[in-house]
């Protein structure tokens, strides 16, 4: 029985783990952003400079709302504008805008700006609700020439369009 034992227990060890740590896998082939190498600071560096660079957000999400980037491209021939956001305790998006990056501004909103803009009461009231309940009560806001529209996030999780002005 002892011999048994032993004899499964180096079985157990000749195989391979779970995971590898470090290792590639399916769904990291396709990462976007890579956090950079971290570095222990110099010498030189203030105490007090160390321990800011430390606590700082780990994760955009924890940054809060914000637009993260634009980004210029080309949409069945045309310009259009990729536009990356992230809302606070999420994951960052994108969205598509079919005008050129420098023609559009995107940012975070909250109902004060909406208001002042005249674009709050184009929300219908379930639009409001979702609005209200983003973190910090601001929501994303794209506005071309044309047009302009807000994305909250609806009840399935996902974000939304809604055309605030035409």
């Amino acid at each position: 029985m002892k011999g048994s034992i032993a004899a499964f227990a180096a079985c157990l060890l000749l195989l391979p783990g779970c995971s590898q740590a470090g290792a590639p896998t399916a769904g990291n082939d396709t990462e976007r952003v890579q956090a950079a190498p971290a570095r222990a600071p110099s010498s030189q560096e203030p105490a007090a400079q160390a321990a800011t660079a430390r606590a700082a957000p780990a994760t955009p999400a924890e940054a809060g709302s914000h637009v993260l980037g634009k980004k210029e491209l080309a949409l069945r021939g045309k310009p259009a504008c990729e536009i990356a956001f992230v809302y606070a305790g999420r994951e960052p998006e994108t969205l598509i805008w079919e005008e050129a990056c420098p023609e559009i501004t995107a940012s975070m909103v909250d109902q004060a700006a909406l208001e002042r803009l005249g674009r709050w009461e184009r929300l219908d009231d379930f639009a409001r609700k979702f609005v209200a309940a983003l973190p910090g009560g601001k929501v994303l806001q794209v506005e071309g020439s044309l047009s302009a529209s807000v994305y909250p996030v609806g009840t399935t999780g996902s974000t939304y369009e809604v055309p605030v002005a035409d």
